[in-house]
């Protein structure tokens, strides 16, 4: 993890306007050899990282000094260009460089940036002859080594299954508890068993079974996890069944008003309700009084690691514990999972089934183990050799819980910081699959390769499906071109994310309000409830990304932040001003009033990402349409927004939802050669022939969304473009 840290800022140190700023500074000479001393360092640690000696305390603890030392390398360069930015006069609008001149305007500013830079390069020295100084420069060498795992696409797009084999005894046993005529009462059948034995398969396989489908005529499915709010649950039921979002106002009501809600959605239905990853006796208690009982065989099927939870549920059903894998289908579960393009039914080779036989020993018939341990297998050459080296690195292994952790460890270096990423998301959330590859643009994990004519969000949908391939992300939901739409990390693996990135300092995470650990030192810091404001006081002031699932802290003092993410779910909306600094690359506001400006000049701001599509209401400046990094636009249908003024040319933008067409586009069409997406609605005195001239500028455009169109008009654009969708109400989502 640090060689990727080593790895960005040399990218950094190397960027052009960056080197100018350094040698206004009077540093340039002392950075040129700091980067040669960065570059053997990053060799090394990829090394040391291949040959797995990150057990060793000595090297940790100067991989540690590397990573701060490469964080305040980072915060300086920052400083230094958030400060040259914002004394940049708006009206005159400057170059970036021009900016930057201005800070050297001020001797004492020269004089303190320089001495911050020459601190930081006496640490690297010091940490270098350190590396010498207590042995560490061996720590790399010995035998075996990681294998480099290039990223590739998913080798079978509809392969998201993980325990694809070894539940059909199981799911018949199931299925037929849902479906006894003999119990007429409102029942409740459990499945137990420990995390990563495929429970949540099991529910979901007997779930989707086509008997259940049609003996049931309401069916709802929904995960609980360890930390939860009775009325989260109660109103995500209602959601469920509404199959919408609550309304505006309904924001704020508790949980009586959902509990009737709920008894009379379902008190004229033969329902089946899945309760997921049940943690507490207690949640049953607090519900069940608005599950119906009228005798009309409605069932609920709920998943726990607990045999109490289930028995107290319903004393009068018997658990059905689920067994671990016996060896034939542990080692039918691996193989399909490690030779995805073979065909099960023409059988394996003999010399890799031998082999796989010594694999499935170290999992102990947990299918989370093996389906993870096959992910891994899947992305080396498929023959002895190569399956003996993995064999080999796993000799330490002595349980399965162990197993787990190797898909991380096997991982390429591009692909760690994208899975520790998940740590930030709660346990069991679904995550949106576009906004998560915009954060991770936002982040700079993705490297550019200049050769490539793919984009950077291209690129971080192959990571994403590398994940998906290792069974390390789950996928759940893909559009109709399989690319992935929703995706979750079972919480085994999310557990080893929130460790790993513990490990790297790489984020914080606060996810109760009795939570005390607080904010100090972290860069990244995500907030599962909305007692922020008193944790965030320790909060460094150069924290990077924030993430907040209940309601956003004061911000006043966090001018660097690169990552503005907040996403709550059935709170009060409120209303707030967002000044946006220069740094911020990625912003998602939801379920509120906001009004949004721009700190220091716009035409300066690096903003790539603005999400603000499930807003109630948004103040935008005409100005955002002349920021030339903008990548991705999202407004609200709640709203009318005008798309960009007349003849503005935006060469980076890729997504645009949620606009308006705009008259003055007589004067001039904008300029959008990039655009992938559009979302517009067409206004009814707007040009039909201009509009068609709009549309045929957009030479790359892969999905387009038409609202209000008259249906005459209709088959001429379906006709000409694919991919297109038609809506009628801009409420509809």
């Amino acid at each position: 993890m640090a060689e990727s840290i080593v790895k960005f800022i040399l990218g950094k140190l190397a960027d052009a306007t960056v080197q100018e700023l350094l040698h206004l500074c009077g540093v340039d000479k002392q950075v040129k050899l700091v980067s040669d001393e960065l570059g053997w360092i990053q060799a090394f640690l990829k090394d040391a990282d291949r040959k797995n000696n990150n057990g060793d305390e000595r090297q940790r603890h100067w991989i540690k000094e590397i990573r701060e030392v490469a964080y305040d390398i980072e915060d300086t360069i920052d400083k230094a260009c958030l400060l040259g930015i914002e004394m940049e006069n708006p009206k005159k609008r400057p170059s970036k460089m021009e900016a930057f001149k201005r800070i050297f305007k001020s001797p004492k500013a020269q004089h303190e940036l320089g001495v911050e830079i020459k601190e930081i390069l006496k640490r690297i020295e010091k940490i270098s002859e350190n590396r010498v100084k207590y042995g560490t420069d061996n720590l790399g060498e010995g035998s075996g080594g990681q294998i480099e795992l290039p990223v590739k696409p998913l080798l079978i797009p509809n392969f998201d299954d993980p325990d694809v084999v070894g539940f059909e005894h199981d799911r018949y046993n199931i299925v037929n508890k849902l479906l006894d005529d003999n119990t007429g009462r409102r029942c409740i059948v459990s499945i137990v068993g420990p995390g990563g034995l495929g429970k949540t398969t099991l529910a979901r396989k007997a779930y989707n079974s086509p008997g259940v489908k049609k003996n049931f005529n309401l069916r709802i499915l929904i995960t609980i996890s360890q930390m939860f709010k009775l009325v989260d649950i109660l109103r995500k039921l209602v959601e469920e069944i509404r199959a919408r979002p609550i309304n505006e106002d309904e924001q704020g009501q508790k949980e009586d008003y959902f509990h009737v809600k709920l008894y009379e959605y379902l008190r004229e239905k033969k329902y089946l309700v899945v309760l997921d990853d049940v943690w507490t006796d207690k949640l049953w208690f607090q519900i069940k009084e608005a599950f119906p009982d009228t005798k009309n065989g409605s069932r609920v099927l709920m998943t726990t690691r607990f045999l109490d939870v289930a028995k107290s549920a319903d004393p009068t059903s018997e658990p059905y514990k689920l067994p671990y894998l016996t060896e034939k289908p542990s080692l039918d579960l691996l193989l399909k999972k490690a030779l995805p393009n073979q065909e099960p039914e023409k059988g394996y080779p003999d010399n890799l089934c031998d082999l796989a036989k010594e694999f499935i020993k170290k999992c102990g018939g947990l299918p989370l183990a093996l389906v993870l341990l096959g992910g891994l297998l899947s992305k080396q050459t498929p023959d002895v050799h190569s399956w003996r080296k993995v064999l080999k690195r796993m000799d330490w292994l002595d349980d399965a819980s162990k197993v787990l952790s190797t898909s991380y460890d096997d991982s390429a270096f591009a692909l760690k910081s994208c899975f520790m990423y998940f740590a930030l998301f709660p346990e069991d959330y679904e995550i949106n699959a576009r906004s998560l590859i915009r954060m991770w643009v936002a982040e700079g994990f993705i490297p550019h390769n200049d050769d490539s004519e793919r984009t950077l969000e291209n690129i971080a949908e192959n990571f994403l499906e590398d994940l998906v391939q290792r069974s390390m992300v789950q996928v759940s939901l893909r559009a109709l071109d399989h690319s992935i739409q929703g995706c979750y990390m079972h919480d085994l693996l999310r557990d080893i994310a929130i460790k790993k990135a513990k490990e790297d300092s790489f984020l914080t995470v606060s996810s109760n309000p009795d939570d005390q650990r607080g904010c100090s030192g972290a860069r990244r810091v995500a907030f599962h409830h909305g007692n922020c404001n008193e944790l965030m006081k320790d909060a460094i002031p150069n924290l990077r990304s924030l993430f907040c699932f209940k309601k956003v802290p004061d911000l006043s003092r966090h001018r660097q932040l690169k990552i503005l993410s907040h996403t709550q779910k059935g709170l009060l909306s409120e209303r707030r001003r967002y000044e946006v600094s220069t740094s911020l690359r990625y912003m998602q506001l939801s379920k509120g009033h906001y009004s949004i400006h721009f700190v220091g000049s716009k035409i300066m701001s690096f903003l790539q990402t603005i999400d603000v599509r499930l807003a109630w209401s948004v103040y935008l400046p005409e100005s955002i349409w002349y920021i030339k990094t903008l990548r991705h636009v999202l407004l609200p249908y709640t709203q009318e927004t005008p798309g960009p003024p007349p003849l503005v040319h935006m060469r980076n933008l890729q997504t645009l939802v949620g606009v308006t067409t705009v008259l003055s586009w007589t004067e001039g069409l904008p300029n959008l050669p990039c655009l992938r997406e559009l979302d517009i609605t067409v206004e009814d005195e707007f040009p039909w022939e201009l509009l068609l001239t709009f549309l045929g500028t957009l030479k790359h455009l892969e999905s387009l969304t038409i609202l209000c169109l008259q249906p005459e008009q209709k088959n001429v654009i379906s006709n000409s473009f694919k991919n297109v969708k038609f809506m009628r109400d801009p409420h509809i989502l």
